[in-house]
């Protein structure tokens, strides 16, 4: 705090008096007065205790240059005032200017001027400490360097992140040659940065203390610097106007929609609102900091792909200019349309490449990186592919130890992890989004809503878990507390030392501060995301309430976690102290080593009990069937129980490991000592070890044995209950009268009796005339051959049959319509105008092409050999016959409505028939062919359903070898065989792949003549 002080200092009244006394001595005795300088001072105490903490990962940036500023109201950088330790004692200024504003603006240049240099550890973790009066965003920029300094960038691209230009020599993580892999450091300029809104804070809400519990630090900040919150500070930056949680909120969610689209953006709900939130994982290291959810794994992914791409600078470039325009994917500019082409690709390789990390051995790795390898190097030689696929084995085995090691650090389970891979391969199919995908409306904030809420449920889960933890370490600590103070003597001094280093131990396992703290941020992303939701609509307040109500919850045991780590290092002192009081380190070191043995040992029966639980579910669900859907489901269950057993064999496997760890640090520490039997101690915990080991590699085989059992009884499953749908469909087609032999009959019998009339009128050569079929007695006529016209009508049934002809060149076009009669009182309508003269006039456009088959009733259209009329129209020869007829077709229960075409032509004495339309619900289309030769009749005929599932029935065939085909249908986005079909003497017999044979009778599917 700047206090003003106006003062008349001495150095200024001594500077006055010498000037007055040189003007007394002058020699015209003129006295010059002379105006006192007025010098004004500032003072002011600043206590720098606001954390903001975070890690700079795009891999892991080390040793990287931190920049700290603030944004004015017009969005422009300027300094701030941090130091990188919180302040225990408030710091003095004192500046003395010219003017009131010159000497508060000097104290604060001082606040400014001590500024220390910061820099990044190995992770990319930073952290700063704000004024405690500071509120507003700050502005970080954490940058790496070609040259000049000790920054590195790791390489967490699993295709690689390009070359060096001198291989460097070989170490732990370079195999010295001059491709930069996965997992390897190197040299490169990069700029990343981050805006984080600052609060003010009345007082101390949050009752957290930074990430190491420093006591000193009154509120803290995580502010993760990434690739996308680099995005969302370059849209800030560019606004050109003042920033605040609203500000940042708007640009983080824009930028997401933008760059991963809609459907990837639910993934993010916990930190939508603030990208700094999360995110920062490098997945050549993951250190179990941040969980591996579904959101967090997705940043990453894409961030890795990023790395992968050349340039990595120009590609953000790009990105962000692509936002600015309001559409990156899909954009008018040429190039950063090609970039987000291009970032598709990578992102879809590296989703693809850590399903297989998550759920695969090394071999499936090593299938993915080749595969991924090829797909973005399309014009590699086949020298350049070789190389890669020699290296990939390396890069298997680190991806796979990278996978490993976030499992043993927290960040996700086996099976967990395994989950999360497949939802984020599905959701970065299609990443950001065109036109009005890139604005988000009211569905999308009602589904982040949702989201959000499955995440804030999830973390108060997590934190009534934790809280029943923190409560029995805490019971634990008493319990030890109890045997130190007053009650501790040369008797129970060793007793107190192992109880206090298995306390610690148990701790160290536990980690609950991290839980506590993570859960803390977590909140805090809630809180914001549920603001931005609250903006929206007041109808969100319940999810910012619930997201208050746990980030006040999680502070709460931030602050017990800290206080519990500061009592457990005070018993860790006292049992040091305990050793030199009483002369018990032999006695102390001993009883440690025993007891951190029992502890192995208990956890080796824990592991030896789910490793047999784990080999039982496997063995389970290895003999599990999936040839019906009952089955199928079964051993979906079954898969499912062994992939859990084997998440939590691996598990156990790792506390294992953790407790013999231990255990050979007091055993060496015995040894140390010369104590007896201490060899023996560590030879068998170093035989435990070995066990242990091998235990862990069968957990992660039986894991991923488990989990393909699972995908496969997943595929049954599905592709099971697409069959019920296809049989459903196929029952269904089999009983329309528009596809069985009764219907067909129907149209058959009407055209029977239209040739018949024909004929016997054409036998009767009268050119017009009215009467009663002699051949169909039922049947009256009337009919003009000047009109080309024609009536047939059924008294008795109530059938009709209407004609009007007209000759057009080589053609003869004809507008019909009918009304029939089939079996079983099925009908039959071929409609047509409401007048001859309307639907033949169609007919005549529709046979000249001005109109197309949806704009016509029935039409019948005869080409001839030649130009005919009436005169000379017996002699011509036929060359094609088309119909086209819209046909209403009912029979009391699926009815049918829709257009039946017919094409046939007697140069190739070949056809097609094609009828579509709506019967009941089902929306179908049947396309036959046929041809005729001196052989036999050869069909082909197809039936599609437009729906969803994309049913299709294909038979092909001739009478002498059958008709037999397939029953298709959509599945995983492609047509797969659900069955094998064949003609049979009265309808159809489908051979489904579930082992059920259905036959359908009365279906006469392939019938030319008909």
């Amino acid at each position: 705090m700047v206090k003003r002080t106006i003062k008349f200092t001495p150095i200024a009244a001594s500077v006055a008096l010498t000037l007055g006394l040189t003007a007394c001595g002058s020699d015209n005795d003129r006295n010059i007065p002379v105006t006192p300088v007025e010098a004004f001072t500032a003072t002011g105490d600043a206590q720098f205790n606001i954390e903001v903490t975070g890690k700079a990962v795009k891999g892991s940036m080390k040793s990287a240059v931190v920049t700290v500023m603030t944004l004015d109201a017009s969005g422009q950088s300027v300094p701030v005032a941090f130091r990188s330790a919180a302040s225990a004692e408030a710091e003095s200024f004192s500046e003395e200017a010219l003017s009131q504003d010159a000497a508060d603006a000097a104290v604060e240049a001082s606040k400014i001027a001590a500024n220390p240099e910061v820099l990044t550890d190995e992770s990319g973790r930073y952290s700063i400490y704000l004024d405690d009066d500071f509120t507003g965003p700050v502005y970080i920029t954490v940058k790496t360097s070609a040259e000049g300094d000790d920054s590195f960038l790791r390489c967490d691209a699993y295709v690689g992140c390009g070359d060096y230009d001198v291989a460097p020599e070989a170490d732990d993580v370079n195999d010295g040659d001059t491709a930069i892999e996965f997992g390897e450091w190197y040299k490169t300029d990069l700029e990343l940065s981050v805006v984080k809104f600052i609060p003010a804070v009345e007082a101390d809400t949050s009752g957290v203390s930074g990430a190491a519990g420093d006591l000193n630090v009154a509120s803290s900040y995580k502010a993760n610097v990434t690739f996308l919150t680099s995005l969302v500070a370059a849209l800030l930056l560019d606004s050109g106007s003042s920033v605040d949680e609203d500000a940042i909120a708007t640009a983080s969610l824009n930028t997401v929609v933008q760059v991963m689209g809609q459907d990837a953006a639910l993934l993010l709900s916990a930190i939508i609102g603030d990208l700094s939130n999360g995110g920062a994982v490098d997945l050549s290291d993951v250190d179990g900091e941040e969980e591996l959810t579904d959101g967090i794994l997705a940043i990453a992914q894409l961030s890795s792909s990023i790395q992968g791409l050349p340039s990595i600078g120009d590609v953000m470039s790009s990105i962000a200019a692509g936002i600015k325009s309001g559409q990156f994917k899909g954009n008018t500019d040429a190039g950063i349309a090609a970039i987000a082409t291009m970032l598709q690709t990578a992102i879809t390789n590296t989703a693809n490449i850590f399903v297989a990390v998550a759920t695969g051995d090394e071999t499936a790795i090593e299938d993915a990186l080749k595969a991924a390898f090829t797909a973005n190097n399309p014009s590699a030689t086949q020298a350049q592919i070789d190389a890669f696929a020699a290296n990939s084995v390396g890069i298997a085995a680190k991806a796979k130890a990278a996978k490993d090691k976030a499992i043993k650090n927290g960040a996700a389970t086996d099976a967990g992890l395994a989950a999360a891979a497949i939802k984020v391969k599905k959701a970065l199919e299609v990443i950001g989004c065109t036109g009005a995908e890139c604005t988000v409306g009211d569905d999308f904030y009602t589904a982040l809503a949702a989201a959000l809420t499955v995440e804030i449920t999830a973390s108060q889960t997590a934190l009534t878990t934790l809280e029943m933890n923190i409560e029995t370490a805490q019971s634990s600590l008493a319990d030890v507390q109890a045997m130190g103070g007053d009650a501790l003597t040369a008797d129970n001094a060793a007793a107190f030392v192992s109880a206090v280093t298995l306390l610690k131990n148990e701790a160290t396992t536990a980690d609950l501060t991290a839980k506590a703290g993570s859960i803390f941020v977590k909140s805090q992303g809630y809180v914001t995301a549920a603001n931005a939701l609250v903006t929206q609509s007041s109808d969100y307040q319940q999810i910012l309430d619930s997201a208050t109500l746990l980030q006040t919850d999680a502070s709460v045991a931030v602050t017990d976690t800290v206080a519990y780590d500061l009592a457990l290092a005070a018993l860790v002192a006292e049992a040091e102290a305990a050793i030199e009081t009483f002369d018990v380190a032999l006695a102390a070191a001993k009883l440690v080593a025993e007891d951190t043995a029992d502890v192995a040992d208990e956890k080796k029966s824990v592991a030896d009990t789910a490793e047999a639980a784990s080999t039982s579910a496997l063995a389970n669900a290895e003999g599990a069937m999936v040839d019906t859907a009952a089955n199928a489901t079964e051993a979906l269950e079954l898969a499912m129980t062994a992939v859990t057993a084997a998440s939590d064999f691996a598990a156990a496997v790792d506390a294992l490991e953790i407790a013999i760890e231990q255990a050979l640090v007091a055993a060496n520490a015995y040894l140390d000592l010369e104590g007896e039997g201490a060899q023996a101690m560590i030879d068998a915990l170093t035989a435990m070890q070995t066990a242990a080991v091998a235990q862990g590699e069968l957990a992660s085989e039986q894991f991923v044995t488990a989990y393909n059992l699972q995908l496969a009884a997943e595929t049954a499953v599905a592709k099971l209950e697409v069959l019920t749908s296809v049989k459903a469909t196929s029952e269904s087609l089999s009983t329309m009268a528009v596809l069985t032999g009764t219907g067909a009959d129907a149209v058959a019998d009407a055209a029977d009796v239209l040739a018949d009339v024909i004929d016997e009128l054409a036998e009767m050569g009268n050119n017009s005339g009215t009467g009663t079929s002699t051949r169909n007695a039922d049947w009256d006529y009337a009919y003009s051959l000047d009109d080309l016209t024609l009536m047939l009508s059924n008294a008795t049934t109530g059938e009709m049959i209407n004609a009007a002809a007209s000759y057009e060149g080589d053609k003869l076009v004809v507008a019909w319509g009918a009304t029939l009669k089939g079996e079983n009182d099925v009908s039959v309508e071929l409609v047509t105008a409401g007048t001859q003269t309307q639907a033949l006039t169609d007919c005549v456009d529709f046979a000249a092409g001005t109109i197309d088959a949806t704009q016509i009733d029935s039409c019948l259209v005869f080409t001839f050999d030649g130009a005919v009329t009436a005169d000379n129209v017996d002699d011509a020869e036929i060359l094609m016959t088309e119909t086209t007829n819209h046909v209403e077709i009912m029979d009391g229960d699926s009815g049918f409505t829709g257009m039946l075409s017919l094409t046939a032509d007697d140069a190739t004495d070949s056809g097609s028939i094609t009828l579509e339309g709506v019967s009941g619900d089902v929306d179908f289309k049947v396309m036959t062919t046929f041809i005729d030769s001196d052989m036999e009749e050869a069909s082909a005929l197809d039936i599609t359903v437009n729906n969803a599932m994309g049913y299709t029935l294909s038979i092909t065939g001739n009478e002498s070898a059958g008709y037999t085909g397939d029953v298709m249908a959509m599945y995983n986005e492609m047509m797969m065989s659900f069955g094998t079909a064949a003609k049979t003497t009265n309808g159809l017999s489908i051979t489904y792949i579930d082992g059920d044979v259905v036959d359908y009778t009365d279906v006469d599917l392939i019938d030319s003549s008909k």
